[in-house]
């Protein structure tokens, strides 16, 4: 205990800050917070505010250890301020309330220093040790009360002071990377103290607009990390409203915000004509067409842009803007105006690129624009409609189950924008990502023409899974003997003397290179076209690309996902199992262990379409040792477990008839009518399951018992049947002609003939190796004797 109690690391780190030079702390300064981390007890334990000679050594320790921070805060280098400010972050976040109490004088002399003239990484970390203290003391409302309210504010100022210096100041802007620590700040701070930053929100507001949608007409490059700061910062202003106003400022900024992208959208779209028609009744606005295409100043206070690329990039910064709004949480509950924003993405989709080989002045465009012009719009639009995805895929993830109303809608314009840029990647990601957002919510309940519509999504979505795991096939070179538009021969040819040569197997494939994200949402997506799309409505080369593509791309969810939602034909057949391919490529993963042994492939149609008249007399006739092995070799398809008895002539896949009834020797146990023990893994038969046989010319009829559902019951007819093996059976003269089979109205009167017993060799050599496994069925040897044999 008294090592835990005093930890060696306190004196060391006091006898540290008191031996060293300021200027050689900073090399330091990584052991130094190391020491201070595992010190956390004697740092959280109550302490006498004076240290007496009576005190402990820990407490007193623990005294000199702040008394020493307080003097690197205060002091006069930038090395002591900067080791300073972070052993104030790194005793605050370990000391607990005992710490936070005693930090009034940290937080004055923090502030001290954002006002200096120290380095921006010195300022940048006094603000985030300020941000965490108040974070910390947000739990207790006498440190909020003694500490907070009296020092915020004037965090708030220094933090202004900052963004905009006084005019009789000769200091420069702030870099970037303090402006943008700045914003952090305050936007964590809103919503733990809104009222106490209420008077500063305007001022902010309006530091922060610049960089909410920066265009190249600002000649100025913001980084993207601090326009997502600005805009978070932007979206929880709203917080600082009087009480009850906070949902109705939130809907009034997003409002807003949708009336300045349509007004900026009818400056950039005014190359093409329209036949979007608004939903929220908005009008568009009168365009000058002598001008460039223009906007911002006073008409929405941002930043004026000129030219289609600024406009564009004005559009999607304010698309993501509203992202934002979405995405950041609100303290109330507030109205989100759904119909106006999917208003914007309409207009968005509703415009169709001209189609190559067409003419460029067709009826959708404006015949007042230049060519130029129109140029650069075609240009700058697939990020416009790749914005507007994004915007759909928040509203998604934000309104999850309550956003079904607008998934069909939204799946039609996903579709019509990924005809026209399903060859950027950015575009395939972001519809990836939204198309498999809308399958989870609706997809098992997509029509037909809906679900065929996805061709051309799940042809890329393959296309880009095998390029990735480099099998993709290597596109053949094109024919160089090309044809003028005169029907003529080119004179002169240009050909590529290396496609001639002859190529290895292993360069018929080539290998994609992709990021991560695009990977990401192309494998989601693959399992949820296997899991939450109707499978009987997915075309069956698309289905079976799908399955190639999972297996080629050893997608272990993708694969689960096509055994568990299987396909079948107009026959009620199951064509693809792959579930010996999923064991094999995941032989450790248990949900494929619980698949594997719990999942059997279901009957894959009539047993007439695999078993016709004429192999009749090859038909093997089998009685399960127990239930699971009856029910195992019931089973339509290959076993997985074991290797397959079928018939040596059949295929290695072929499917075995599945026995109907169990065949016995006559015993005591009175017969009654056989009937056909139904089976949830086969399919309903469609032809008599009765086998004819003759044997020298006469017609031989075996009286049989059904098998009986009981276990117990089951139990005692084995034991009786076994006793009357030897018995002779009742041969019945008075049937007609043999026939090839027994049509389904046929009157049996409870019998049921068998198949010719094998040569009793055979027969034996079969019985020995079906003994070697407890799993194979057994062949029961019946000895048949025929009135002529009698006779003789």
């Amino acid at each position: 205990m008294a090592l835990v109690s005093l930890p060696p690391e306190l004196r060391t780190i006091c006898r540290q800050l008191t031996s060293t030079k300021i200027e050689q702390l900073p090399s330091l300064l990584p052991t130094l917070l190391k020491d201070v981390d595992r010190c956390g007890e004697p740092l959280s334990r109550p302490v006498e505010p004076k240290s007496s000679e009576s005190s402990p050594e820990a407490a007193v320790l623990v005294h000199n250890l702040k008394t020493q921070i307080t003097t690197l805060l205060n002091g006069r280098t930038t090395q002591g301020r900067f080791v300073g400010a972070a052993l104030v972050k790194s005793v605050v976040e370990n000391g607990g309330w005992e710490c936070l109490r005693a930090s009034e004088a940290w937080v004055r002399g923090l502030i001290a220093i954002i006002q200096k003239k120290d380095p921006t990484v010195t300022k940048e970390l006094s603000i985030v040790a300020l941000v965490k203290i108040f974070t910390l003391m947000h739990e207790y409302p006498t440190l909020v009360r003694e500490i907070v309210t009296p020092n915020l504010p004037g965090f708030a100022k220094a933090c202004l002071q900052i963004l905009k210096p006084p005019a009789s100041s000769k200091v420069g802007k702030a870099p970037y990377s303090l402006v943008e620590t700045i914003f952090e700040a305050i936007s964590t701070l809103l919503p733990l103290y809104p009222t106490t930053l209420r008077e500063f929100a305007g001022k902010f507001r309006t530091e922060a607009r610049p960089f909410w949608s920066p265009t190249i007409s600002d000649n100025v490059l913001i980084p993207t990390t601090l326009q997502a700061s600005s805009r978070r910062l932007g979206v929880r202003l709203h917080m600082t409203a009087a009480k009850g106003g906070d949902s109705t400022e939130w809907t009034k900024h997003v409002e807003e915000l949708v009336k300045t992208v349509h007004s900026t959208a009818d400056q950039v779209f005014r190359t093409v004509q329209e036949i979007w028609e608004s939903t929220t009744n908005y009008k568009p606005q009168a365009i000058n067409l002598d001008v460039e295409p223009q906007g911002g100043g006073d008409l929405d206070q941002l930043p004026r842009w000129v030219g289609v690329q600024a406009g564009s990039e004005r559009i999607i910064g304010l698309l993501d803007f509203i992202g934002e709004y979405l995405h950041c949480r609100t303290r109330v509950a507030v109205a989100i105006p759904v119909s106006a924003i999917a208003d914007i993405t309409s207009r968005i989709s509703a415009i169709k690129p001209p189609t190559p080989g067409k003419e460029r002045l067709d009826s959708g465009m404006n015949p007042a624009i230049g060519r130029e012009e129109r140029d650069e719009f075609w240009t700058v639009f697939p990020d416009i409609q790749i914005a507007a995805m994004k915007l759909h895929l928040t509203m998604i993830q934000r309104l999850e189950e309550n956003y079904v109303p607008l998934a069909q809608d939204t799946l039609d314009q996903a579709l019509r924008i990924f005809q026209s840029l399903y060859r950027l990647p950015q575009a395939r990601t972001t519809i990836f990502l939204l198309v498999k957002d809308i399958l989870h919510l609706c997809g098992p309940t997509l029509p037909k023409f809906t679900v065929e519509s996805l061709g051309l999504l799940i042809k890329c979505c393959c296309r880009d899974l095998l390029g990735a795991a480099g099998c993709l096939p290597k596109p053949k070179p094109q024919n160089s003997a090309t044809t003028t538009q005169n029907g003529q021969k080119p004179k002169t040819i240009s050909q590529n003397a290396d496609a001639f040569l002859p190529t290895k197997s292993q360069d018929d494939t080539i290998s994609v290179s992709l990021s991560a994200e695009h990977l990401c949402a192309g494998e989601a997506l693959l399992t949820a076209l296997l899991s939450h799309l109707p499978q009987q409505h997915i075309p069956s080369s698309l289905r079976s690309q799908l399955v190639k593509t999972a297996i080629l791309s050893r997608n272990r969810d993708a694969q689960l996902a096509s055994i568990l939602h299987p396909a079948r034909d107009k026959s009620g057949r199951t064509p693809q199992v792959i579930l010996p391919y999923l064991a094999r490529q995941f032989p450790q993963d248990e949900s494929v262990e619980v698949l594997r042994f719990n999942f059997r492939p279901a009957a894959t149609g009539p047993i007439a379409e695999f078993l016709g008249p004429d192999d009749d007399d090859d038909a093997m006739i089998v009685e399960g040792a127990d239930e699971e092995t009856q029910t195992q070799s019931r089973a339509n398809g290959f076993s997985f477990d074991q290797a397959s008895d079928a018939h040596p002539s059949s295929a290695p896949f072929a499917a075995l008839p599945a026995p109907t009834s169990q065949f016995r020797a006559s015993s005591p146990i009175p017969l009654r009518s056989a009937e056909v023990t139904q089976s949830p893994f086969l399919a309903r038969p469609s032809t008599s399951e009765t086998v004819v046989q003759s044997q020298s010319q006469s017609e031989t009829t075996i009286a049989v018992e059904p098998a009986s559902t009981s276990a117990l019951k089951r139990k005692n007819e084995d034991a009786t049947a076994e006793i009357s093996l030897s018995k002779r059976v009742e041969i019945d003269a008075s049937i007609p002609a043999l026939e090839p089979a027994v049509p389904d109205n046929a009157n049996v009167n409870s019998t049921t003939t068998v198949a010719p017993a094998a040569p009793r060799q055979t027969q034996e050599a079969q019985t020995g190796e079906d003994q070697s496994s407890d799993d194979e069925s057994v062949h029961l040897n019946m000895e048949l004797d025929s009135e002529d044999e009698d006779d003789e």
